[in-house]
């Protein structure tokens, strides 16, 4: 090669370096952060936001951890206890980013906000109400609608003008002793434009005729006792979704109180994911798990016992308040909690019902809780679980009006000096997105300032569970411990302080590091009565203080000593073991599956309709687990959990649903596993319109585009595997109806029987014979196996891994037709 050539090759070399590397230069360049800051509440600390060349932005958040605490790291614990919190589980910082930050709320822009009347300052001795005279129509004439309780229904006013309504609401239902009215009226009208007005007037409350001569038992200084319960808030949602409130506690801890203090209770274990449990601890001082689980669809066993609480404290002279934003008439809430639901009965019957229960469980008023099926029929649904994105009426936020509600009672009483127990339920956070907390959040920031300043008030802010459905709980493992980690602040103004004292005080701020639970609230609450009311050391559970909180909490407490309903997360670190998964857990995961498809089989063939075979609910196909975690309860006994994933319905979707599964298993017993329960983590709501009425909803999976359950067959394809994870293998026992079913692992077996046919049932008897390996079974099985049914006989688990196993059966049948 000449050297003109060779200095023509370098030239070009070069020149493609060069224009690669200007390349290189402007990605660089396209990709430079516009914006990178620091703050707890979901701000831009840990987030890059990418401008592309076409001018759309990407943010991408890392996958730093916030630190969830009201006080400082200097002023964080400095003891050493048995309970430290979970670690997070790695990536999940980065998704609850993605799904909550920077995430705006829906609000109530939708709707109109129409005021005819007002109450502007509220003067508790004589309150006064003002309404426009220029907003409704001269033509119009002007409705006032007061809730009737004894008939269930609203009933109306008709006045001929704003200003006669105005009289009446002045002299009639501001005035003691005159008309009940529920803390609320409606006010309705034509505009002036021909718009059809409706608002809703939240009033303070007014004494009935029987309080004349309601007196206190004791002279001794009373507190009051003021609970707002946050349905499915987690510890952590409460923080990176109420970033003004949690701003208003430290500014309240920094700049407002002396002696008081919002206690921020760092370590509070959930006892079980679901309300009607979680309210039986703080009311009850109950762990209620019967040998018989209940679905959430139905009725409890036995109503939750308020009375225990509620009744304590009207026993010395306290007024009782329970208020939510559930609709009575529908299936959830006060209702069901009580066991005072009947919905094919009149209204007048069913209003009376709830009235008799409210009344045996120490409530006094449930007053604006009864607005709430308005508000909801408003928004076009019964319950708010699954939307809309904002509940509004009137252009105004549902809990505005309930937390408005508790402020003029709170004035109202204080003013009175008469004592009270108020309570109030807030669901908005119960609902797919996880974003509708964020709507509350400046609203309750004003009302913690208001609550502040209520001297004689101690303030509970506390969640029964995390949220249990969504995409932060289909996207991570994380989710499963923030359902268990719930939420607790205790707000204790400077006066409440001095009655309490020093010794309890220093005990509420030592227990903000220490594991509790609801049990612990609930004897707290017993704990501010006088000594009389208080339970003896002896007679308390659990390691449980008769005061609660109010007594040192032993810094040595771990999840053993609270009573968790399994299934069940420990929110403490290595309280339980992540295991990498091996066969033998693969028929741990058989053996739930196959608890859980014999509870739908039974529900459904107790009802007669389901004896031939069709039914809506199908059989759980487990397709995959995994989340292996296991927890050694004692020498010879391991309590193991796992997530169980089924195939889903075609027509949701949804190729998977999602369980977590508890089991026990016991190296002693010669029936050595139990099926300890399970948890449905994805949304199972919508198959209600197609499920059977008598199965546990948590456990079906059917056609939602065929709710004709008559017409849906059990299996579209008799020989279905239960499982997809490992082969199965089908033998013909009894004329191509009766088979067994046999699954292989290497460190076990799966014996099952299907009889695919309609017209035959079969008495089965089974026995099983092993060397080396554990039965799930007692020996021999007899069992009664209907059509188009397969059920477990036993499954084989080896016992000593160096040791082979192995096994014989004898099978015997006899066939019956239907």
């Amino acid at each position: 090669m000449s050297r003109r050539s060779r200095r023509r090759c370098t030239w070009c070399l070069l020149l493609c370096c060069a224009l690669l590397a200007l390349a290189y230069l402007q990605f660089c360049l396209l990709q430079v952060p516009t914006q990178t800051h620091h703050s707890l509440d979901q701000s831009k600390k840990d987030k890059i936001t990418y401008k592309l060349n076409r001018g759309t932005a990407i943010t991408r958040y890392d996958d730093s951890c916030p630190v969830f605490r009201l006080q400082s790291e200097k002023e964080g614990p400095q003891e050493e206890v048995a309970c430290s919190r979970a670690d997070f589980v790695p990536g999940s910082c980065r998704i609850m980013k993605e799904l909550f930050a920077d995430k705006i709320p829906a609000n109530c822009s939708h709707q109109s906000s129409d005021v005819i009347c007002t109450i502007t300052e509220y003067n508790p001795h004589k309150p006064q109400a003002s309404c426009h005279h220029d907003l409704c129509s001269e033509s119009s004439s002007v409705v006032i609608g007061l809730y009737n309780e004894e008939v269930g229904v609203n009933q109306w006013l008709k006045f001929k003008s704003t200003m006669e309504a105005m009289t009446f609401i002045n002299q009639e239902l501001l005035m003691d002793w005159r008309t009940y009215h529920h803390g609320y009226c409606f006010i309705r009208c034509l505009s002036r434009d021909a718009r059809k007005v409706s608002q809703l007037l939240i009033l303070p409350p007014v004494l009935r005729a029987y309080q004349r001569s309601a007196n206190k038992r004791t002279n001794e200084p009373a507190l009051n006792v003021n609970i707002l319960l946050l349905d499915s808030v987690s510890r952590h949602h409460f923080y990176r979704s109420l970033p003004k409130t949690i701003d208003t506690f430290r500014n309240l801890n920094t700049n407002v109180f002396k002696t008081g203090q919002v206690f921020d209770f760092e370590l509070v274990q959930g006892i079980k994911s679901r309300t009607f449990e979680s309210l039986q601890a703080l009311f009850g001082g109950e762990s209620f798990n019967p040998l018989k689980p209940f679905s959430s669809f139905e009725l409890p066993p036995k109503a939750v016992d308020l009375n225990k609480t509620l009744g304590s404290f009207k026993r010395f002279g306290y007024e009782t308040l329970y208020l939510e934003d559930m609709c009575w008439k529908w299936d959830w809430g006060l209702v069901k909690e009580l066991r005072a639901l009947k919905k094919n009965a009149p209204f007048p019957e069913r209003s009376q019902l709830l009235l008799e229960a409210a009344r045996r469980s120490g409530i006094d008023r449930m007053d604006v809780s009864y607005s709430s099926c308005d508000i909801l029929q408003e928004n076009g649904v019964k319950d708010m679980f699954h939307g809309p994105a904002a509940l509004c009426y009137n252009g105004i936020h549902q809990h505005t009006y309930l937390l408005q509600y508790i402020e003029y009672f709170i004035t109202r009483f204080t003013f009175l000096q008469k004592p009270f127990f108020s309570f109030l339920m807030l669901d908005s956070n119960h609902e797919d997105t996880g974003l509708r907390l964020k709507q509350v959040d400046e609203d309750l920031a004003k009302h913690v300032t208001f609550l502040a300043d209520q001297q004689n008030t101690l303030t509970f802010i506390l969640s029964d569970h995390g949220n249990n459905y969504g995409q932060f709980v289909s996207k991570t493992t994380e989710s499963q411990i923030e359902l268990f980690h719930t939420t607790l602040f205790v707000i204790v103004p400077d006066r409440a302080a001095a009655v309490l004292g020093d010794d309890k005080i220093r005990s509420l701020y030592t227990n903000q590091h220490r594991l509790i639970s609801l049990l612990d609230v609930h004897h707290t609450l017993q704990g501010l009565l006088p000594n009389t009311g208080v339970m003896k050391e002896n007679d308390v559970k659990y390691g449980v203080h008769a005061d609660g909180l109010l007594s040192p909490v032993s810094a040595s407490r771990t999840c053993d000593s609270i009573p968790r309903i399994p299934p069940n997360f420990c929110i403490c670190q290595d309280f339980e073991k992540k295991v990498v998964s091996d066969s033998s857990f693969g028929l741990l995961a058989e053996f739930a599956l196959a608890q859980m498809n014999h509870e739908i089989l039974q529900q459904q063939v107790n009802a007669k309709r389901a004896l031939a075979g069709n039914r809506a609910c199908q059989k759980l196909i487990g397709v995959r687990f995994d989340n292996v975690k296991i927890r050694e309860e004692h020498i010879n006994e391991t309590v193991i959990k796992l997530d169980l994933y089924v195939k889903g319905s075609e027509n949701t979707g949804h190729q998977e649903e999602k369980y977590l599964v508890v089991v026990d298993f016991n190296f002693e017993m010669d029936v050595s596993i139990t099926f300890l329960g399970f948890d449905r983590l994805s949304p199972y709501s919508p198959y209600e319109i197609c499920a059977n009425h008598d199965v546990d909803l948590r456990l079906c999976i059917c056609d939602v585009e065929n709710v004709d359950e008559a017409s849906i067959p059990y299996w579209k394809n008799s020989l279905t595997s239960s499982v997809s994870w490992i082969e199965t293998n089908f033998s013909s026992v009894h004329e191509s109806c009766l088979y067994l079913v046999k699954r292989q692992y290497s460190s076990g077996v799966v014996l099952a029987v299907l009889n695919v046919c309609p017209h035959l049932h079969y008495v089965i008897e089974f026995d099983f014979l092993t060397v080396n390996m554990y039965s799930s079974s007692v020996m021999p099985v007899n069992m009664t196996l209907w059509s188009r049914s397969e059920e477990l006989l036993t499954i084989g688990f080896q016992k000593n891994k160096g040791k082979p196993w192995k096994y014989k059966y004898y099978l015997n049948y006899r066939a019956f037709t239907l």
